[in-house]
């Protein structure tokens, strides 16, 4: 569906439309994958799934066009107001007017009359686009990151209710959970190694890191197998609050890689989403823990993981790599 939001004049003087187009939008998905081409895979792939079909997320690309041939791009995906932001795109020959200040103008007009909460998104530290984010109010996660988030309200605000005790439910990784494991994995909290099969270390979206993920489990759902990744989500806000994973070690043959995190409200679900998790056979199973992250280390050892090593000061705790952490390595 595509809804008007009016004009902007370009710094040439020229008048152009502005509009955002929610997926699904048959009508609008061939014109939107062509304008976000050069993104290459798994983004194509991505923008064709959310404007082709419905995803159970809240798909908004907001553009500019002349007669309805777009000419730059700005996406939200959400999940109850809680959203990625990204593909800022301006087509080459019309860069340098303004056209993507306007249109992020109104785009977070717009985020914040829908009741939106919080959106984030990667981008080059202190980068030009990274300086024009900032002026829209967001705010680098950390020390020296790429990685910004927006607030309609307080952070602190945000995370009370977003992560507050509520009904579970445990579910194969599908789109919803896209946007809503966001908040947990960029989040402050104990633990680095969050999903080492997942490569994801620190403080980080999971907006690269779960889309190949994504393309899995349709096909693991079509071969009718079982997920490879499953979710714990909070049922009355949406959040993901834990995400259990397994996948093959990328060095050691017939090695299982295995992980589990959780928000710090809901470690003491953790044993049901790693129990659910169904591991192949396998000559050993593997997991790295931080030396120092209490909950996840009593979760496996209880699941029967004995520590057979730790590496020394392995992983920076944050992007600025002022703390450094040990890890231990487990093995069932």
């Amino acid at each position: 569906m595509y809804q008007q939001l009016g004009s902007i004049k370009l710094k040439s003087g020229e008048e152009v439309e502005a509009g955002v187009v929610r997926g699904p939008d048959l009508d609008w998905a061939q014109r939107l994958v062509e304008l976000l081409w050069h993104k290459g895979d798994p983004w194509n792939w991505q923008n064709a799934q959310l404007l082709e079909r419905d995803s159970g997320l809240d798909a908004f690309f907001y553009v500019l066009h002349r007669d309805g041939k777009p000419f730059a791009n700005i996406m939200t995906v959400e999940r109850a107001g809680v959203g990625i932001f990204g593909h800022v795109w301006t087509q080459p020959t019309d860069r340098q007017q303004g056209a993507s200040s306007s249109l992020m103008r109104i785009q977070m007009q717009d985020f914040v009359a829908r009741g939106g909460q919080a959106l984030f998104l990667n981008t080059g530290y202190k980068s030009v686009a990274y300086q024009m984010y900032a002026s829209f109010g967001f705010v680098g996660i950390e020390a020296e990151s790429g990685t910004m988030a927006y607030y309609t309200k307080t952070p602190a605000a945000f995370e009370a209710a977003y992560f507050a005790q509520g009904p579970l439910e445990i579910q194969p990784l599908a789109w919803p959970h896209w946007s809503a494991s966001v908040p947990l994995f960029v989040g402050d909290y104990p633990g680095s190694v969050r999903s080492a099969g997942l490569q994801l270390f620190g403080r980080h979206s999971t907006e690269s890191a779960l889309l190949p993920v994504l393309v899995e489990a349709a096909e693991h759902q079509q071969a009718n197998e079982p997920p490879t990744v499953l979710t714990l989500c909070n049922q009355a806000t949406t959040a993901v609050v834990g995400l259990a994973a397994w996948s093959w070690h990328p060095l050691w043959p017939d090695t299982c890689l295995v992980d589990c995190y959780c928000h710090p409200n809901y470690w003491q679900h953790a044993p049901g989403l790693l129990d659910a998790l169904q591991l192949p056979p396998a000559d050993r199973s593997l997991v790295y823990v931080d030396a120092d992250h209490t909950a996840k280390l009593n979760l496996f050892a209880k699941a029967g993981f004995k520590a057979v090593t730790t590496l020394p000061k392995w992983i920076a705790s944050d992007t600025a790599k002022k703390k450094w952490s040990d890890v231990v390595v487990m093995q069932r």
